[in-house]
């Protein structure tokens, strides 16, 4: 078939949703819905016409009444994407997450203050009640007394603070800035429990659409249902995703099974970025999952997908996958597949980039906690971020020689020459001499060699050549202090899990810190699902090693058949609750449905013709898709 769309193409299948959207977003009477958007069905083309359409329909009235159209999304360039192909209408607030809600309650002084201090006595009376309970003089006390420490200071300086401010880089180091997981909390908490809030939500915004909504906060999109419920007749809440592409553990699990029945549910059934073979392809990955099934549009070519299946102990994996590339670029002619740096590879698990990279302690550290663990894979927790966007380009900067850039970061970042200090010094270039001397302590650690993250942290507390974030200060609290005296005191009484893990992030190497920083900014070689969200590559090789990610979260060989389901898998299924295969599923389906041409899976596993049994079995492959050796001339 030629590239031009015939009489009979199936190019328009979906148009019929844009109708449907319009119908929809009615003042008069507004329809909630939840469109299923699979992957490449071209939802930000949806919402941009969504939003024309909006803008055409009722600017006039919208204005008059100093009203605006709401729309969520998860990126900044999700944002500036959308905010582009608007042209910029300042009828649209098109905003993050994090920074819709510090826009809504923004302000609102008094109110923030009190859900602070309510907040920090809870946290301050539970840590108290756990010390009573816990053996003085353990290094799980010193912890907490850390804690309580700091978060009664900042209890006892509520008061002094008129206003409160938000940094969108998560880096709020102000004794009045609020973090992320605070201005979720506190404008989830008011929406539930402020009819006054919600009335002003719902006239300053009778229409909020939010993209990928799978991803955003359960607590926020709980909060949004009940303002929904109260005000239908005038408020229309449009949630646009896709579950099987969920990737954020934070985000709402089952989300489509818990739409109110009265809302809407159209469906975008056309994949117009990938070839008809990935797409018949990622159709197979989720239908085991649910029954979606997507259509290629007709005027696409056919494509390319193999999957190549290894010992797991295969020697040189680096060459043998270039081998693929090689392949793969006399399977499909096309010679930019024998260019590492001009395919897309990804990993589902992270654990293998980080081996590969050279962060695997810092990896295992703190990507086994839940409550760390999607900020670390983004690149937002506090106490990762004090180390790449601080101490390292200043050490860098340091080592380079780059004395402009070094001081330019001081003079921004440190409290040693904040407003404040300067102020407060009568002689201001003596504090500009204290902050040299941090400097020059700071470089003294590397005239031996690489220092570990616990000397980096301990050297600038006692220097305050830069903010330590509080659970960062805890965790060296506990590494610093003397085991107990008494035998049996620390198994009695040992830190909580998420000290623990900032303790092992301190005992790591700080050469660990550039390759993460790499990696979360999407400048490395590899990347990962969460990387590649809403992106879309020509070329595009995954590999799978539940060898080098031992297992971690997720399981290729249960997914693939080289391995049966554990009984935790089996209970939690039987339970209704997500399974490791559940979670491998969801992130095979992402990173296959990037490619817009072609597509290599490289699986290493300890049983290479299981693998290959299963998937022909369960049609996801025809046998000579399937190759266990590399050929020196591809077939096709």
């Amino acid at each position: 078939m030629n590239n031009l769309a015939t009489a009979t193409s199936n190019v328009t299948l979906d148009d019929h949703v844009e109708d449907e959207l319009a119908e929809f977003l009615s003042l008069e009477k507004p329809t909630s819905f939840f469109l299923f958007a699979g992957a490449g069905s071209g939802k930000t083309r949806s919402l941009v016409n969504a939003l024309n359409y909006l803008a055409k329909t009722y600017r006039d009235v919208l204005r008059l009444r100093g009203r605006q159209v709401a729309v969520i999304t998860y990126t900044n360039a999700a944002c500036d994407e959308i905010t582009r192909r608007t042209e910029y209408d300042s009828l649209f607030v098109v905003r993050t997450i994090h920074s819709f809600a510090w826009l809504q309650i923004q302000g609102f002084n008094t109110d923030i203050r009190a859900w602070l201090k309510n907040n920090l006595q809870h946290e301050i009376a539970d840590l108290q009640a756990e010390e009573a309970k816990g053996r003085a003089g353990t290094k799980a006390s010193a912890a907490r007394q850390a804690q309580i420490d700091s978060k009664q200071r900042r209890l006892d300086r509520l008061a002094e603070i008129r206003t409160f401010t938000y940094n969108p880089t998560g880096d709020n180091r102000e004794r009045h800035a609020l973090n992320h997981s605070e201005v979720i909390k506190i404008f989830s908490t008011f929406l539930f429990t402020k009819p006054l809030m919600q009335r002003m939500f719902v006239e300053k915004f009778p229409f909020l659409l939010i993209d990928e909504s799978q991803d955003t906060s359960r607590a926020l999109i709980d909060a949004l249902f009940v303002v929904q419920n109260a005000y239908a007749d005038r408020f229309c809440l449009g949630l646009i995703g896709d579950t099987m592409q969920r990737i954020y553990p934070d985000g709402k699990d089952r989300i489509e099974s818990e739409i109110p029945e009265s809302w809407a549910t159209p469906v975008k059934k056309l994949n117009h970025r990938c070839p008809q073979r990935i797409v018949r392809l990622i159709n197979q990955i989720r239908g085991g999952a649910d029954d979606h099934k997507q259509e290629p549009r007709d005027d696409r070519p056919e494509g390319w997908v193999r999957l190549f299946v290894f010992p797991i102990d295969a020697a040189d994996k680096p060459a043998l996958e270039q081998s693929v590339r090689d392949y793969m670029m006399g399977l499909t002619g096309d010679r930019d597949w024998s260019d590492a740096s001009k395919c897309k590879i990804l990993t589902l698990e992270h654990h293998m980039a980080a081996r590969r990279m050279g962060f695997l302690q810092m990896f295992e550290a703190l990507a086994s906690v839940d409550d760390y663990r999607t900020g670390f894979l983004d690149g937002s927790f506090a106490p990762a971020r004090f180390f790449t966007h601080y101490v390292l380009p200043l050490v860098t900067a340091q080592q380079k020689g780059d004395k402009f850039a070094a001081t330019k970061l001081v003079r921004e970042s440190s409290p040693l020459l904040s407003k404040e200090n300067l102020k407060a010094n009568d002689r201001p270039i003596a504090q500009l001499r204290t902050a040299q001397a941090a400097v020059n302590s700071l470089m003294t650690l590397w005239a031996s060699g690489e220092p570990t993250c616990a000397a980096v942290a301990e050297n600038i507390a006692q220097t305050n050549l830069f903010a330590i974030p509080d659970s960062l200060k805890a965790a060296l609290a506990a590494k610093l202090a003397t085991p107990a005296e008494k035998p049996g005191d620390e198994e009695a009484d040992p830190v909580s899990d998420q000290i623990a893990a900032l303790v092992a992030f301190l005992d790591c190497s700080f050469s660990e810190i550039a390759p993460y920083a790499a990696y979360v900014a999407h400048q490395a070689p590899f990347d990962t699902h969460q990387g590649v969200k809403g992106l879309e590559f020509e070329r595009v090789m995954v590999l799978m090693d539940d060898g080098e990610a031992r297992g971690f979260l997720f399981g290729y060989d249960k997914l693939l058949g080289a391995k049966a389901p554990t009984a935790a898998d089996i209970k939690n299924a039987q339970g209704g609750k997500e399974t490791s295969i559940d979670r491998t599923r969801r992130l095979f389906y992402v990173t296959c449905s990037r490619a817009r041409s072609s597509l290599a899976l490289v699986a290493y596993s300890p049983d290479p013709a299981a693998v290959r049994a299963h998937v022909i079995a369960n049609a996801w492959f025809d046998a000579d898709e399937v190759l266990s050796e590399i050929p020196n001339y591809p077939d096709g």
